[in-house]
Parts: C-alpha cells; structure tokens; sequence
C-alpha cells in the first residue's frame, strides 16, 4: 500500500521538476522607471527587448548590435552600456528596441561570412519582433557598435538581406571605398578622430559614398573631434536623432 501511494507522490514531485526546468528563463520582465526590459527568443534569434510600458503601439524597430573581438568573437553580449542606452532613449519615445544576441560565427569563417550571418542574426530579430509586437518590418533601422559596426558595413554593401531597413547606425566602425560604393541603405558613421578604424570611418567613410549614389543624401558621417581614442565618445542622442529622421 505504502508503494502504491510513494509512486504517485514522487510522480508528482517529479513533475512539478520538470514543469519549472521547463518554464522559460528569458520571459522575465525587469521594469524600471517608465521603461520595460525582457529577453526574448522569438524566430530562432535572442535578443533584449526595450519598450515603453505606457506604449501599445510603436512607431518602428530599432535593433543594435555589441562589439566583440574581432579575431575570435562570440556571440554578441545584451548587457553593454552604449548598446543600452540607445536601446533605453528609443524606448522611452515610443519605439520597439532590442539588442541582439547574434550568433558565435563558425571556427575560421571569413570577414565576408561573418558579415552576413550577422545580416541574416538582425533580419531574424527583426521579424520575431515585427511579427510578435505587430510592427512594419519596413519600418526598421539597424546600429552597431564598433565589431558590429564593420560587420554590418561589409553585409550591406555585397547582401540584400537588410534592404528593406532604413539605414545602419553605425559607432566607431569602419570600411573601405569599394564598400562604400555599393551601400544599399543609408548610413551614419560616427567615430572619433585619430583614425582608430582605418582611413575610412566617420566623415571619410561618408565622403567615399558616390555623390549620384541614391543612398547619399541620407546617410552622414561625422568625425568627433572631442575624443581620439575607440569608441570614446557618448554619441546616443547623435544616433537617435538621425534614426528617428529615417523613420519619419
């Protein structure tokens, strides 16, 4: 008799195991002030999502990439200060914004595969978050700060898989002048001055884009001279604004 009461008990409790290793880790809401942060794994793709708690509707998707090492990077941290602050201001303005967690690339991938995985790691956490939140896909703008920054520079000028976004935001990154070249969306290139990210960052990287390109009179770059070191400059309000004028 007792077996026959033990086995349903520890049925039970086993059970109640499994059901909270089940519950899902990255659904947690951290609310502060008037903005909401939650992790999310939504089309494949994981990233930190930023809204507005007063917001039922947003006005369009921001997602933003984190550095890394360039020689051997991992998957893309969602915890840094710069990448959170752009998050945090776009957020408190009504729009849905996100730091993804882009994927490790694989042992001795290339400049050019890195590139478009990261293109494909952004189109994936753009539509998880257009297709959950109900937002225009089209309705999008890409950042990245210096690692994410020349990737997503490289992935736009030889892939269309982010065309249908308005632009890349992108911090203390650089590229060269076939690049530039062949951009299919606008960018805004913003460095400091010292030349950290090779010749062509900032206003150089801008100046190298054709003047009949159609992509010209959207995008900017600006060369800080109030900093000469990587990524040594608070360019958050910079970066909003002008992806706030792709938006409109």
């Amino acid at each position: 008799m007792k077996k026959l009461l033990i086995i349903p008990i520890c049925i039970i409790i086993t059970a109640i195991a499994c059901k909270k290793d089940k519950t899902p880790k990255d659904e947690k809401e951290v609310v502060k002030g008037d903005i909401k942060q939650v992790t999310e794994t939504v089309n494949g793709i994981t990233y930190k999502l930023f809204t507005n708690v007063n917001s039922s509707s947003f006005k369009g998707i921001l997602v933003v990439g984190s550095g890394n090492d360039e020689n051997n990077p991992s998957e893309g941290a969602i915890d840094g200060a710069a990448e959170t602050a752009l998050c945090e201001k776009a957020a408190s303005n009504g729009y849905a914004a996100a730091i993804v967690k882009y994927q490790k690339p694989a042992a001795g991938a290339d400049w050019n595969s890195r590139a478009k995985l990261m293109g494909e790691d952004f189109n994936k956490a753009i539509v998880g978050i257009s297709g959950k939140y109900g937002i225009d896909k089209n309705k999008s703008v890409v950042a990245g700060f210096s690692y994410t920054s020349f990737m997503l520079f490289s992935d736009i000028s030889v892939n269309t898989t982010l065309s249908y976004t308005k632009g890349v935001l992108g911090a203390c990154g650089g590229s060269g002048t076939w690049n530039a070249q062949n951009f299919k969306i606008p960018i805004f290139a913003i460095n400091c001055s010292g030349n950290n990210e090779g010749n062509f960052n900032g206003k150089a990287l801008y100046d190298q884009i054709p003047a009949n390109s159609p992509i010209k009179a959207k995008s900017e770059g600006v060369t800080d001279n109030s900093c000469n070191s990587h990524c040594g400059g608070d360019w958050t309000d910079k970066m909003y604004t002008k992806m706030v004028a792709w938006l409109q």
